[in-house]
């Protein structure tokens, strides 16, 4: 289990909702060879594949180094995977979420029994087909109370993985971000890169406003986080004569590379990642809130997404439970709940007053989960908000705190964008430092329920001022979780071995980036300073620009990095859009994209009051380019209006 130092309340004392459940790992049996089952996938760690005399499988029988994967799907269709474990570890979660509730044979291994047992998925010993003979509906298909269900009477056809014998969780879950309108622009690409094709389109490029992926617009990475990759990922870098890095960045790399094992950027790190890093985050924490942090409560992931998902996973115990999420919300959490079997329950921020949160709108949403027989588990809160653009008022987070508190609920900040804030008067305020102010106004009542409350705050590299999207680093804080509820977490990070190493060190330059006196403080400052005012400009730009077009009404962009204007659009519209099997506000943006070619992502793929419609886009385009996307916005929206009146 994961250390607690002494400032943190024993166990015993944590009275916890989410508490350490019993194992989940079940066991069923596969039939004795999986190279005689179509479409079988058979996994090995340095041990011998058992060959199947007059079998391809005779020439995999010595060792192939980290991992193997062979998979035969019919005879004589053989693919052999070379791959680095840490590539097969991600890919086979991925595939044990795709066949979760269903029987898989593997060759003894912790590693994949681990995973196979998270992702509720029974386990095939090849020593024992007696248990074979039957195993419950509830395993195989969640309906256990409707039928006996018997091994046998699966065909071979019927175990192949498909559509129809999947996770349909998998299948019914949505993520707008990267949905039909971006697949939609891949088209558009392809026909812009061809020259005849190109010749009568009536724009020369595509302008990507559907995801916050500021690199991929061009803005400039910051150059002291870059050296210092370069240097621990190429070491040499450090010993040329004259040096090539300010000694700064040769003294941070440094630490971090003596911090590694095998003083290899290549090699793994602990599964909650780097001591040294996570040192580096709880000294942020502190400087920030003004409140103890402690790095043995802060794990490394692979991008905020990853963490998200692992707790989101990690919290359901049965098929009543949900979770409360902002509407409309960032898809990962309705997709993620989804895919994990669980509920998605909405409580609907206020758009008309900046998308404030009212706590009895809130209780509402709880209330009714309730009054459905849905077992609320946790809450989801963004702040700044994505897609909307709100910053959450310190007595609003207070409330939402109490609340949560006060019905055994755990509390997800999502604060990704909390350097994203542009309007003077808006501050932001982290869910750690409001609780912590909580629970000292409230420390001469120790059975207040405010002292058992429990919170994940998760942040990453991806947004902010660094845009490091593809470095994949993140992080989460947890707040209120015993030694043994730190240990499960501590297993389902182990499960994927550790995160991207090279992600972990730009979590750490970014919570200790230079200071005044540092050799790289004055071009930091000076990069750090124009992205920032960049995005504040173009935050006031947008606003006013799409509150001036008709028909159109875009609360304030306080913070984060998108515009989430409501539209009206009229009833030829949405017939329009019925037509083409299509919601109204995704018609809208397919319809702007074939004649602007500026990608945006429909409202309605981040959940908005029945009646109303939405377009978000981003705030991250340099400004001549902005300029361009605005008035293409504005000419297009008229010309629409006008056909559809």
């Amino acid at each position: 289990g994961t250390a607690m130092s002494g400032s943190h309340v024993a166990e015993p004392h944590v009275v916890s909702r989410l508490s350490m459940q019993q194992p989940t790992l079940r066991t069923s049996v596969a039939p004795a060879h999986p190279l005689h089952q179509p479409n079988a996938v058979l996994l090995r760690l340095n041990a011998p594949v058992p060959p199947v005399p007059g079998t391809a499988a005779h020439s995999l029988n010595a060792p192939l180094g980290d991992a193997s994967l062979v998979s035969t799907q019919s005879p004589g269709l053989w693919l052999l995977l070379f791959c680095g474990i840490a590539s097969v570890v991600a890919a086979l979660r991925r595939a044990m979420v795709g066949i979760q509730q269903s029987s898989v044979f593997l060759q003894p291994h912790a590693g994949y029994q681990a995973m196979l047992g998270i992702a509720g998925t029974s386990i095939g010993p090849n020593d024992d087909e007696d248990t074979a003979k039957s195993v419950s509906a509830q395993v195989r298909s969640g309906a256990a109370e409707e039928e006996e269900w018997s091994a046998k009477s699966v065909t071979p056809l019927e175990r192949r993985l498909t559509v129809e014998h999947m996770n349909q969780g998998v299948h019914e879950a949505e993520y707008a971000v990267r949905g039909a309108v971006v697949v939609k622009a891949a088209e558009v690409a392809a026909r812009l890169a061809d020259p005849e094709q190109a010749e009568h389109m009536p724009f020369k490029r595509l302008i990507a406003c559907n995801i916050g992926n500021p690199h991929a617009v061009h803005q400039e990475p910051i150059t002291f986080f870059r050296q210092v990759a370069a240097a621990v990922t190429y070491p040499a870098l450090l010993d040329l004569d004259p040096p090539v890095f300010p000694a700064d960045v040769c003294r941070r790399a440094t630490e971090y590379i003596k911090a590694m094992p095998g003083n290899s950027a290549g090699s793994y790190t602990e599964s909650e990642g780097l001591l040294v890093v996570r040192q580096q985050i709880a000294s942020y924490i502190e400087r920030r809130d003004g409140f103890p942090a402690d790095p043995e409560m802060i794990e490394l992931t692979t991008g905020a997404s990853e963490a998200v998902k692992r707790c989101i996973q990690v919290i359901f115990e049965s098929p009543h439970d949900g979770v409360m999420v902002p509407c409309p919300q960032y898809p990962l959490y309705s997709c993620a709940i989804t895919m994990f079997g669980g509920h998605v329950r909405y409580y609907y921020p206020e758009e008309t007053t900046g998308w404030s949160v009212d706590i009895n709108e809130v209780r509402r949403s709880f209330d009714q989960a309730t009054a459905d027989n849905v077992e609320v588990r946790s809450i989801v809160v963004i702040n700044p908000g994505n897609p909307c653009g709100s910053v959450l008022p310190l007595h609003t987070i207070r409330d939402i705190l109490a609340f949560a508190a006060a019905e055994g609920l755990v509390v997800f900040a999502d604060e990704v964008y909390q350097d994203n804030v542009y309007t003077e008067g808006c501050e932001f305020h982290s869910f750690k430092k409001a609780l912590r102010m909580l629970q000292h106004e409230h420390k001469g009542e120790p059975g207040h329920p405010i002292h058992k409350a429990q919170l994940i705050s998760f942040h990453s590299t991806s947004k902010g001022i660094l845009g490091e999207c593809g470095q994949r680093g993140g992080y989460m804080e947890l707040i209120g979780f015993g030694p043994s509820m730190m240990a499960e977490f501590a297993k389902m990070g182990a499960s994927g071995l550790s995160s991207n190493t090279l992600g972990q060190i730009f979590c750490g330059v970014m919570a200790c980036p230079p200071e005044p006196g540092d050799e790289s403080y004055e071009l930091y400052h000076k990069e750090r300073s124009a992205i920032f005012e960049g995005m504040k400009r173009r935050a006031r730009l947008l606003t006013a620009a799409l509150n001036d077009i008709p028909g159109m009404l875009c609360q304030p962009i306080d913070g984060a990095m998108y515009a989430f204007p409501k539209i009206e659009l009229s009833d030829r519209a949405c017939a329009a859009a019925e037509q083409q099997d299509m919601q109204p506000d995704e018609f809208y943006c397919m319809e702007l994209l074939e004649a602007t070619g500026i990608i945006c992502v429909p409202g309605s793929g981040f959940g908005q009051k029945p009646g109303t419609w939405h377009l978000r886009m981003t705030i991250l385009p340099p400004d001549d380019m902005m300029e361009d996307v605005i008035n293409r916005i504005r000419e297009f929206h008229l010309q629409f209006t006008q056909t559809y009146a």
